[in-house]
């Protein structure tokens, strides 16, 4: 009786061998499918290549007290009735441009005056305070001129601080 239950074992011992044997290469062939991407029906040269750009950190180049002046306008005359003082940066990509902003920061200062000068930089329904957004525009157009499109990312305030007359 003993001879029977020995072959008995036996035999399923073979059969679990077996089918252990069986998981395994399907294991073994469906992660090597997986991570070496058997199946790819697509050609790999068609494809095309995204390079990631990594955009540098913008570099603030500061302008300080920069007079903004104020007009009342009344009728068809203006009255002078004070300044902001405005404190701003100029940002850009890179040394190569902050260099290039540095080298002319005389020139855009005398520029970003003339500019101020030219232009009408108070909100429109509060004659007396100075809209931001239109004068981050017009000197950032200004500096465009001065150094070369695409220099300047963007001109933003910093400060502004008004003084009457």
């Amino acid at each position: 009786m003993s001879e029977d239950t020995i072959d008995n074992e036996s035999g399923s011992g073979k059969v679990f061998l077996v089918l252990g044997l069986m998981i395994g290469a399907g294991l073994g062939a469906g992660g090597g499918f997986y991570f070496f991407g058997g199946g790819s029906t697509t050609d790999d040269s068609e494809a095309p290549v995204q390079e990631k750009v990594v955009q540098e950190a913008l570099i603030p180049i500061p302008f300080e007290r920069i007079a903004v002046p104020i007009y009342a306008k009344r009728g068809t005359s203006r009255r002078y009735i004070g300044n902001f003082f405005i404190d701003l940066n100029a940002n850009v990509r890179g040394a190569e441009n902050q260099i290039t902003v540095k080298r002319s920061m005389s020139q855009l200062q005398h520029s970003f005056i003339s500019a101020i000068s030219k232009a009408d930089l108070m909100r429109e329904d509060s004659p007396t305070e100075l809209d931001i957004d239109k004068t981050s525009k017009v000197l950032k157009e200004k500096a465009a001129e001065v150094v070369g499109v695409g220099i300047v990312e963007s001109v933003t305030i910093t400060k502004s601080m008004r003084i009457a007359n």
